[in-house]
């Protein structure tokens, strides 16, 4: 059950993602939550086992299963990275060389790992080498994943401000703390087959279960307050820029007509706002200029105040 109210989680945060899908036609953590959720439902018993059935029964659904997870892993990693950091202008294949290797060397060791028949447990056969090594690469591509999320998010979140730097810390945390796990959890598949690694001390499980789902509940709440934050700034600034408009235009209309008409212009309705507020402040700027001084203190002290508000929008 735990599994099916996962799924259903990212599934809400794919849905949260549609509007910026339809608007920048692509999506990173759309992909990530779509595949993630993918993945948990494979995960409950009731669903893995009837779908791997139908699809031959030789657990060809935990291969489906592995590389669902490794695909949300990868995207959840762009998403970061795309929204701190410069665009990676290198070749795509040289971008997801890594994602190729992984997806690549878990088909392999799938292969090598023999005939196994359906399981909802894996863990029965990490006796065998290949086997434990098929779910270490997974555990280890996580590790890999959780610690450049933390690197990245940890270094660039002092350049942030308001929703994206409490959410990337959230999410930087997260990232640190299934670091954690993911350590625990490969040296306890490698000493399955390899007994050498059981002597090293671990902390219990229930420990680790409270730590993985910290994790999951940081980072899943760390990407998803940008995106709402991002939602209710847009909304606050189409407020702004309506009602600074709406105080800017008798302004204008007054000094031009003070210094002659001869600066006023037809402003463009579908004109973005911000365009037609900037045009309006330069225009009665010009024309304060041109009329020797027009102005109010309380007018000047307005248009001041929303000079330097629409400069602080155009940061990032």
């Amino acid at each position: 059950m735990i599994q099916l109210l996962t799924a259903a989680v990212l599934f809400v945060l794919a849905a949260v993602r549609i509007p910026a899908l339809v608007r920048n036609r692509r999506d990173t953590v759309f992909l990530a939550a779509v595949f993630a959720g993918a993945g948990s439902v494979l995960m409950s018993p009731a669903v893995y086992a009837p779908v791997d059935a139908r699809i031959g029964g030789i657990n060809i659904a935990k291969l489906a299963l592995h590389s669902s997870v490794i695909l949300s892993l990868w995207y959840l990693r762009r998403a970061v990275l795309e929204a701190i950091m410069p665009a990676d202008t290198r070749r795509a294949v040289i971008r997801t060389l890594p994602l190729t290797l992984t997806l690549a060397l878990e088909f392999v060791l799938f292969v090598l790992t023999g005939p196994t028949t359906t399981t909802d447990s894996w863990g029965l056969y990490h006796d065998r080498l290949p086997a434990a090594l098929f779910s270490a690469v997974l555990v280890g591509f996580l590790g890999w994943i959780c610690c450049g999320g933390a690197v990245v998010c940890f270094r660039y979140v002092p350049r942030m401000r308001r929703s994206f730097k409490a959410g990337f810390t959230m999410a930087g945390a997260g990232c640190a703390f299934g670091l954690f796990v993911t350590i625990k959890f490969t040296i306890g598949l490698l000493s399955i087959p390899l007994p050498a690694f059981a002597a090293v001390p671990l902390p219990s499980d229930s420990v680790i279960r409270v730590v993985e789902m910290l994790a999951l509940i940081l980072v899943g709440a760390g990407l998803l307050l940008p995106a709402l934050g991002g939602r209710t700034g847009r909304r606050r600034l189409a407020r702004w820029e309506a009602d600074t408009l709406a105080g800017v235009e008798p302004i204008r209309d007054r000094v031009l007509q003070q210094a002659g008409g001869g600066g006023l212009l037809e402003t463009d309705p579908a004109a973005p706002a911000r365009e037609r507020l900037h045009r309006m402040i330069v225009e009665v700027w010009d024309a304060e200029l041109a009329s020797g001084g027009t102005l109010t203190a309380q007018e000047r002290t307005f248009l001041l105040a929303a000079e330097e508000q629409l400069d602080l929008n155009r940061l990032p």
